[in-house]
């Protein structure tokens, strides 16, 4: 973060590399090694993988998560953990479709009764405790 930060000011020539370096106590050698510094194999590996991904996420139907893009990636002979397709999918922006859970809480018997409407869809009450509803369809009993 020092050296980004030097490199900045070192472009606009404000202040000598040197001052820079001593004012944020770094060493100048580290500095001028930190800029000719290439990228390591594994940076270059994530950046291909990065690309690769995003195609099989835009391909893939539905938004696919982590688990379908890293079959996608088994298929095309790319083996990956599950930990790291999920923080190169998290670094490009890429999230896969959650569905919401769903659960039937209403399942009718034999021969279902409509339920009559006592408050004839009118719930205001002139006085407390005098109008209670409410639906507890969701409640198993044992008689359905």
């Amino acid at each position: 973060m020092k050296f980004a930060a030097i490199a900045d000011w070192a472009a606009s020539d404000e202040f000598p590399v040197a001052f820079m370096c001593r004012q944020l106590g770094v060493s100048r050698s580290g500095y001028y090694a930190w800029l000719a510094a290439v990228p390591s194999q594994r940076t270059t590996d994530d950046a291909a993988l990065t690309t690769l991904i995003a195609t099989l996420f835009r391909d893939g139907r539905g938004n696919p998560g982590v688990r379908r893009v890293r079959a996608g990636l088994a298929a095309l002979g790319r083996r990956l953990s599950h930990k790291r397709v999920w923080r190169l999918m998290k670094a490009a922006g890429l999230r896969g479709r959650h569905p919401k859970a769903w659960k039937r809480t209403t399942i009718a018997g034999e021969h279902p009764l409509a339920a009559g409407d006592l408050l004839a869809r009118d719930f205001t009450a002139e006085a407390p405790n005098t109008t209670w509803c409410g639906d507890i369809t969701y409640v198993k009993t044992w008689d359905g």
